[in-house]
């Protein structure tokens, strides 16, 4: 796809998530849950056609590195 804003991963084998997580080309990955909450201050933006950088955080000012977000939902038990 020409676009990369958010991946969504469904594994229970995190050494499988973060390998996919690393190589996909997309702004976000939610590993195991679609709404995995994060904090304001994270970094937001896709890669390729969307979006047309990052907003918030400290990242916002990096806007020409590849940046990405790995949230893992590892559940409540």
């Amino acid at each position: 796809t020409p676009y990369g804003l958010v991946t969504g991963v469904w594994t229970k084998d995190l050494s499988k998530a973060m390998t996919v997580a690393s190589a996909v080309k997309s702004g976000q990955v939610r590993v195991n849950g679609y709404s995995v909450e994060g904090s304001i201050g994270l970094p937001f933006g896709g890669y390729r056609r969307s979006g047309f950088g990052r907003e918030q955080g400290v990242e916002a000012l990096a806007s020409y590195t590849q940046i990405k977000n790995i949230m893992i939902n590892f559940g409540s038990g």
